[in-house]
């Protein structure tokens, strides 16, 4: 019985075994017989390219060996260790093929990793043959355009030598004046320029001597990339200056402009966002007159951890720049819009004055105040309030503006007669007042003191007296 049965086991076993074999359930997968035949026919391909490559190297060294003297030992080098790296890759790839014919399933890894190394070895090769024909071309390029690029050296030696007298330094020169404070500053760039020319010069001294023989046709090819060099550093001197000139230019023109952004409001979401009105008004000069506003709108990204503070502040400026200062000055704290412009109580200036205890307005500043959305009525204990959450280093919300909660400020508040409702300290350090253009020549020190535009006001330019408490819509405000 036993035998009986361990026979029509070896039966089934037999049958088993020639059913795998008439099923080819251990023959390699199609796809690993296809990149074999595949891999054949690209090294085959690149080999070829290689050979071309390699012959149009060796020609262009054969007809101009002086100026290849010095690399052609190196790339001969190079390509015959290229050749060798596609014979390696063609005996792995005979290896693999070999492997493919026995059509084994258990060698798929060892023929997929003979395919990898081939590709590899291949790519390896026809890479560097490829990087020198590329500099082979570059210096027979080079040569033909020896006479252009001595002429574009000249070009870029005059345009340093003529800085200087470019009309772009104008603005900064006139800017100098108009702005006392920023004077030492704008003047530090533009001895910066001189390194550049300082530089330029002797890049075009040192190359006098190549110049010439390139000039004559006897510069020696060994030479060539000295010169080239040489002219490379001159073009980059001159663009570094050019760059610098237009730089310190666009810092003396903001210098004339004042801006403020009003949030005007908020978009939660996946990706908050926050929409903003940019107030511009730009000034022919520092006297600050006859100033032409305009304004865009746009929508900028808002982090998440700024939303919630943001929601407090919509329809107040959130950033702003007086003029006489860069826009990398510009103050980043949250204030009433348009009370910055505002003179402080019985003074004037150039966007209006005090009558009646009422803030009006100049007319050509009537749109700054519209596209501000200022309050309608500014009186002065609107200001004195907003004077002393400044000085305090709060935040002053004129009624209707902000979107604020309850919140005490810690310790209270010691002004007489003055207790805001809603307020804190800024979570930065509190900016410095500033009424006037400080560092202009017409700064406003209290009516333009001491100036051909001081003010003949009846109130002291000193700092505003306390809040009334008569003034019951004033509230300090959360940032």
């Amino acid at each position: 019985m036993e035998r009986r049965a361990l026979g029509m086991v070896a039966i089934i076993l037999i049958g088993l075994m020639a059913i795998v074999a008439t099923a080819g359930l251990d023959n390699l997968p199609p796809s690993v017989r296809k990149s074999v035949e595949a891999a054949s026919g690209v090294l085959s391909n690149d080999r070829s390219g290689f050979d071309q490559q390699r012959s149009q190297i060796e020609s262009a060294i054969s007809s101009d060996p002086g100026l290849f003297q010095n690399e052609a030992d190196s790339w001969h080098q190079r390509l015959e260790n290229d050749s060798k790296e596609f014979d390696t890759a063609a005996t792995k790839l005979a290896a693999a093929e070999q492997l493919a014919k026995a059509n084994r399933r258990r060698d798929e890894y060892d023929i997929e990793r003979g395919i990898n190394e081939t590709n590899s070895l291949r790519l390896e090769a026809l890479s560097d043959a490829a990087a020198i024909r590329s500099e082979t071309e570059r210096w027979v390029t080079a040569k033909k355009s020896l006479p252009d690029r001595v002429k574009a050296m000249k070009v870029a030696y005059d345009a340093l030598e003529s800085a200087d007298a470019d009309a772009a330094l104008a603005p900064v020169r006139k800017a100098e004046t108009d702005w006392p404070a920023k004077r030492d500053d704008l003047e530090k760039r533009l001895d910066g320029l001189k390194d550049f020319k300082a530089q330029g010069q002797k890049i075009w001294e040192s190359s006098a001597s190549l110049r010439a023989q390139a000039d004559s046709k006897t510069l020696a090819d060994s030479e060539i990339e000295t010169l080239l060099s040489e002219a490379d550093q001159l073009d980059s001197t001159a663009r570094e200056e050019k760059e610098s000139v237009a730089a310190v230019s666009t810092l003396a023109g903001q210098l004339y402009v004042s801006w403020d952004k009003l949030l005007l409001d908020i978009e939660r979401g996946r990706e908050p966002r926050e929409r903003v009105r940019l107030v511009e008004t730009k000034f022919p000069d520092a006297t600050l007159t006859h100033g032409q506003t305009t304004s865009e709108e746009r929508w900028e990204d808002l982090s998440d951890f700024r939303v919630s503070d943001a929601e407090h502040n919509v329809g107040m400026v959130i950033e702003r720049k007086e003029a006489g200062k860069y826009d990398s000055e510009a103050e980043r704290s949250v204030q009433p819009p348009a009370y910055a412009y505002i003179a402080p109580p019985g003074q004037s200036n150039n966007y209006g004055s005090w009558s009646g205890g009422v803030w009006h307005w100049l007319p050509e500043y009537l749109i700054l105040s519209h596209l501000l959305s200022t309050p309608r009525i500014v009186t002065m204990p609107d200001y004195q309030a907003y004077y002393g959450a400044r000085q305090r280093g709060e935040t002053f919300y004129p009624e209707g503006y902000g979107r604020y909660v309850p919140r005490p400020a810690p310790g209270g508040y010691s002004s007489p007669g003055y207790t805001p409702r809603y307020s804190r300290p800024p979570p930065v350090e509190a900016p410095e007042v500033s009424h006037g253009f400080a560092g202009s020549q017409y700064q406003n020190r209290g009516g333009f003191a001491g100036s051909r535009y001081q003010s003949r006001g009846s109130y002291q330019a000193s700092r505003p007296s306390a809040p009334s408490r008569s003034y019951s819509r004033s509230r300090g405000g959360r940032r």
